[in-house]
């Protein structure tokens, strides 16, 4: 498994084909099956990867395409991480990234990320209707919600890791 460095000062071992976005991503073609979504090219995940606390990583397929994004946040910093917020986490359909890469994803920050961090918890900010999904993964929704005001209402889940 290859060591990769998030943020600016933690390495990690992940999986082979996961990594932390870099700029020569930013011209790779980039669409997701959510209107609201096809915004956001992969020059605004790397603008915003370069954040303090900010990471995203990506699934690359063999052919040097992007497959799907997830961005979230160390908390309270990347120094002394206690919690991990998944705040966006999309499938690339301009490429034919496959259904189940969300999940990949996913798996990767709470397996692998997570565990090498000593983190405990994962939250993540769920746009209204993915619930379900969410809870199918082990997630719950807390008491937290609020308004956006591109992605409407969004509801807070939760999922301990140890």
């Amino acid at each position: 498994m290859p060591v990769v460095m998030i943020g600016h000062s933690k390495t990690v071992r992940i999986p082979k084909g996961y990594r932390p976005i870099r700029k020569s991503d930013v011209n790779l073609e980039f669409e997701s099956s959510d209107r609201k979504m096809r915004d956001y090219h992969l020059s605004y995940f790397y603008d915003w990867s370069r954040g303090d606390n900010n990471i995203v990583i990506v699934r690359e397929s063999v052919r040097g395409t992007i497959d799907g994004v997830v961005m979230f946040r160390l908390v309270p910093n990347i120094q002394y991480p206690k919690t991990i917020v998944v705040e966006m986490l999309a499938r690339n359909f301009a490429a034919g990234g496959s259904s189940g890469v969300g999940y990949d994803l996913l798996a990767v920050i709470e397996h692998y990320i997570a565990y090498q961090l000593g983190i405990e918890r994962i939250d993540i900010e769920a746009v209204r209707g993915l619930e379900g999904y969410y809870e199918s993964l082990g997630y719950s929704p807390t008491d937290e919600k609020y308004y956006d005001s591109s992605w409407k209402e969004i509801v807070n889940m939760t999922k301990k890791i140890k």
